[in-house]
């Protein structure tokens, strides 16, 4: 019999990804899986939730878990449509976003204007309060200025207050008392205070993410509600459960108090499924590439784990410091647009032509060519391909899309669509070299994981671009974000500055602290209802060089810390800074600065049926496909018929319902013990 915990159920477990174009369902019980691909509904995205758990037949009360990835905050971010904010901070300190840190977004760019606060100046406001570096009180918190500034923001229709004290992580009782206040005369208003997100140093970061968090945290609480009241209203008997950007789940009550986590949701779970994926198959290394009809995500898998950073930037100069998968977002997606500049040059993307109107080929009024035109025009989608939601492709205004750019662009027509593929992957390409060779890592020496309804129509030219002679199509690629959020434990994250020099550490100190934290992870665990045989603590450290700001963070064993493990951690220290900056010195001292704790409730993986074994698949049609070295006829097959036995050789296209891969001449194809297609250069 199942157990009852949160990391199994009788019922569907069923996961969903919402993207700026289409939503994505995966659903899984007892081996069976059910997939779906319908439009998305912005801004009323969780109507597009409802509509794709209706598209795969399942009822409400059918559902036992409902896991989540979602754009809401995402697109919050990008379109600057989040809440009207207010900054409430320590005397003297109103410009710390204004001020920022003095780099670039673009490192060349002398006339680069810094992205705009999103709390502008009239809506940051400064109160009496002064708490020193060890947490000591030098001045009370003055109530009538308080109040005073809270006034002047109600006034300015301000929806949302952060409040970030000098060295709160400190001593954080000034801004609690704040919250008390605000509650008192304010209770309609949305309230984030630091020391609740972040309790570590660096002042300009720990607001930043503080102004970010109530920025958003209307937008979500509001989506959150209204989808959580439609489930329940249906007879949904669960909980839902959202996707963070640190790759794990929480609770959406435990969401709406830290939106800011969930900026990179849905492109988290499809790392997570590349995770699951290479511990399945046993392939160490992997470059995730999922590219939507939006946007490219591209992360790294190394011995079956994403990289963690720190914090993220959705845009430069906006950093968010929670833990977060490292992956790189573009603008490349099958909608991104294809346009001219003023010197006559072609460029696709980052503009796109999202969910509506779509590519011209949607035939939803959108007349700009975009990468789905050029794919259609050249042969590789069919015009009969259905798309999610029953959309079909139309190819005479494909035709007359990618006619218009070649005029503007003075080229051929064929010559322009083949353009659009170019540009597009070496934009692709230069993200993952950002990823790999950047960072001392050889993209030769990685599998290519492609996904998302455009990845795997890419894979392989992609692929070639980059010396890598292996791609892998997941079973379901269009939709393997959701199934990501099938991998996905939930997860709670917890730190606590602790900055000294490695040769005055002490390392019981540090064991202390490291329990306290576990005491704190393991209480928000068992109110998730998790027992604890089915929990699991990750402890780690930020080290960096002494004068440095930035750090790294390391992994330590979940034992007690002690010399030895000072010593090993070190030693990890100067391995991966190596690694990452392609240089270290054992002569600069080092210095701990953050003490972490990451606790998992862990989720039962979805079991999904093998592949089953028989002949070859027949061939269901014939195309004529371009490429940019010949023009072929490609046989086509149907994914549906592959076994275990399947071996074939390029050129070919294999169609399914929620993606086309693209196999060109030179590249062959089998079939591993999950199901997944492994094409290898020949």
């Amino acid at each position: 019999m199942e157990s009852s915990s949160p990391g199994s159920t009788r019922g569907w477990r069923v996961g969903i990804d919402t993207g700026g174009t289409f939503t994505d369902i995966v659903a899984v019980r007892d081996g069976e899986i059910r997939i779906g691909k319908v439009p998305s509904t912005p801004p009323a995205f969780e109507r597009g939730v409802l509509d794709a758990i209706g598209y795969v037949g399942l009822e409400l009360g059918d559902i036992g878990e409902l896991h989540h990835g979602t754009t809401a905050t995402t697109n919050a971010v990008i379109t600057r449509t989040g809440a009207q904010t207010g900054l409430v901070t320590t005397r003297g300190f109103r410009d710390v976003l204004e001020l920022r840190r003095h780099n670039r977004g673009e490192l060349y760019d002398i006339l680069w204007d810094p992205p705009q606060p999103l709390a502008p100046r009239r809506r940051r406001l400064e109160v009496s309060e002064r708490i020193d570096y060890a947490g000591q009180v030098l001045e009370a918190l003055d109530e009538d200025d308080l109040r005073a500034a809270l006034a002047r923001l109600k006034e300015s229709n301000v929806e949302s207050v952060a409040v970030c004290f000098l060295n709160a992580y400190q001593n954080p009782t000034h801004e609690q008392k704040a919250r008390e206040v605000i509650a008192a005369v304010w209770p309609e208003a949305y309230v984030s205070i630091s020391s609740d997100l972040l309790r570590e140093p660096q002042e300009f970061e720990r607001t930043s993410t503080t102004v970010m968090n109530a920025y958003l945290g209307p937008i979500l609480s509001g989506y959150v509600e209204r989808l959580s009241t439609q489930l329940t209203a249906g007879g949904y008997p669960g909980q839902l459960k959202i996707m963070h950007s640190g790759g794990g789940l929480l609770p959406a009550e435990s969401c709406t108090r830290v939106p800011a986590r969930t900026v990179t949701s849905g492109p988290a779970a499809g790392v997570m499924a590349a995770e699951g994926i290479s511990e399945s198959i046993d392939v160490p290394g992997i470059i995730s590439l999922d590219m939507g009809g939006t946007s490219a995500d591209i992360a790294v898998v190394r011995s079956g784990r994403a990289r963690l950073v720190e914090e993220y930037e959705p845009e430069p100069g906006l950093p968010i410091r929670f833990p977060t998968i490292d992956l790189l977002t573009i603008g490349a997606g099958g909608g991104s647009i294809a346009w001219v500049d003023a010197a006559g040059l072609p460029h696709v993307g980052p503009q796109s032509a999202g969910a509506m109107p779509g590519p011209a080929c949607y035939a939803r009024g959108g007349n700009q060519a975009t990468v789905t035109d050029a794919n259609l025009f050249l042969g590789r989608l069919a015009p009969e391909t259905k798309l999610g939601g029953g959309l079909t492709l139309d190819l005479a205004l494909a035709n007359a899309a990618i006619e218009r750019f070649a005029h503007e662009a003075r080229l051929e027509r064929e010559e322009s669509a083949l353009g659009i593929i170019d540009i597009a992957n070496s934009n692709m390409a230069r993200a993952i070299r950002v990823m790999t060779v950047e960072r001392g890592l050889d993209p030769r020496q990685f599998a290519l994981l492609a996904f998302g309804g455009a990845g795997p129509m890419h894979a392989c030219e992609l692929a070639d671009r980059l010396a890598i002679r292996e791609v892998i199509v997941p079973s379901a690629p269009g939709v393997t974000s959701a199934l990501g959020t099938l991998y996905v434990d939930v997860v709670h994250d917890r730190a606590r500055s602790h900055i000294v020099p490695i040769v005055r550490l002490d390392p019981e100190e540090v064991e202390r602290a490291f329990r306290e934290l576990e005491r704190d992870v393991n209480a928000a665990l068992s109110a998730d209802h998790f027992p604890a045989q089915e929990t699991r603590i990750e402890r780690s450290v930020d080290l960096r060089y002494i004068g440095q700001i930035k750090t790294l963070n390391l992994p330590v064993a979940n034992q007690p810390f002690d010399t030895d493990s000072v010593t090993r951690v070190c030693a990890d220290f100067l391995v991966e800074y190596e690694q990452r900056y392609h240089y270290a010195t054992g002569e600069i001292p080092l210095e701990l600065s953050v003490i972490r704790v990451r606790g998992r409730g862990l989720h039962t993986r979805p079991n999904l049926a093998a592949p089953p074994t028989g002949s070859q698949p027949k061939v269901v049609g014939t195309r004529e496909v371009t490429f940019r070295s010949d023009r072929v006829t490609a046989e086509i097959y149907r994914r549906d018929d592959f076994t275990r036995d399947t071996s074939l050789a390029g050129p070919l296209i294999v169609e399914q319902d929620d993606s086309t891969t693209v196999v060109p001449r030179g590249w062959h194809v089998s079939v591993d013990t999950l199901g997944d297609l492994r094409l290898t250069k020949e």
